[in-house]
């Protein structure tokens, strides 16, 4: 979590949820942010709709875009959220 040459912000993490656990309740924010799944299968919330990801499998959030994610498989599932905040002009 912290700024590069161009952006105000960056922020990474990686969260691994057990079967049937949800990273997070539906929310939105004003940045942009994507999901990238390591292993395990999610169900993304994404522009509404909701997606079956598996392992290599990529979901953007545009802006204020409502999204959750939920491991809905039978083995823990690993995922890796970057989420990012361009410089005003």
């Amino acid at each position: 979590n912290s700024t590069t040459s161009t952006l105000d912000n960056m922020e990474m993490h990686v969260t691994t949820l057990k079967p049937g656990e949800m990273g997070h309740l539906p929310h939105q924010h004003p940045e942009e942010e994507m999901t990238i799944v390591k292993e395990g299968t999610v169900d993304v919330l994404v522009n509404g709709e909701h997606k079956i990801l598996g392992p290599g499998s990529v979901a953007f959030q545009a802006s204020n875009q409502l999204h959750s994610i939920k491991n809905v498989g039978t083995t823990n599932a690993t995922y890796y959220a970057i989420k990012w905040r361009v410089k005003k002009p």
